[in-house]
């Protein structure tokens, strides 16, 4: 790697943590106050964005076990913001959807951690806006692939990969353990 590389990417730490720091907590803070943890916002905001699913596949895109994922949707269909489902062709599969009242509470989430966004980006000069944007597009775009890859490594190695089984055919269980 060269020095310049390795100076940027330094750099780029640097930025990134702080940035990251900021956010976790300027998000905890827009989430919380509406009684919401983080895991059940992601697991709302999903279930909103893509329709119902299992609780394998919920569990896989917000990266947390079944069981975990399992009491996040618990504490969301006691509050009455999803509901459980039995599957119509397989009745041993859960099903989980967003309730009406959930889909207004990711509305009032999402519009106070827009108008944050708006606020930050009015500090940006309006001329490098998208190309803000478009860099954390293709940052973004850079870390999933090699979050695939390094989870293609794991797969090979432990037989699971969240992220990018989320597109393929899932395995059964002993197939995938074995």
């Amino acid at each position: 790697m060269s020095a310049s590389l390795t100076n940027q990417a330094e750099r780029m730490y640097a930025i990134f943590a702080e940035l990251v720091r900021r956010y976790q907590f300027r998000d905890r803070d827009q989430i919380c106050s509406h009684g919401l943890s983080i895991s059940q916002c992601y697991a709302l905001e999903l279930m909103a964005e893509g329709g119902p699913r299992t609780m394998g596949d919920l569990a896989d895109e917000i990266c947390l076990k079944i069981s975990t994922a399992t009491r996040v949707v618990d504490h969301l269909v006691a509050g009455g913001l999803a509901a459980r489902l039995e599957d119509p062709n397989d009745r041993r599969v859960c099903r989980v959807e967003i309730t009406k009242a959930g889909r207004d509470l990711v509305a009032r989430v999402r519009a106070g951690i827009v108008a944050e966004y708006e606020a930050v980006l009015r500090a940006v000069p309006a001329a490098s806006r998208e190309a803000v944007i478009d860099a954390l597009s293709h940052l973004l775009s850079a870390f999933k692939q090699r979050q695939c890859a390094a989870a293609d490594r794991c797969e090979k190695k432990e037989g699971t990969n969240a992220e990018c089984n989320r597109n393929r055919p899932r395995r059964n269980r002993k197939a995938r353990n074995a």
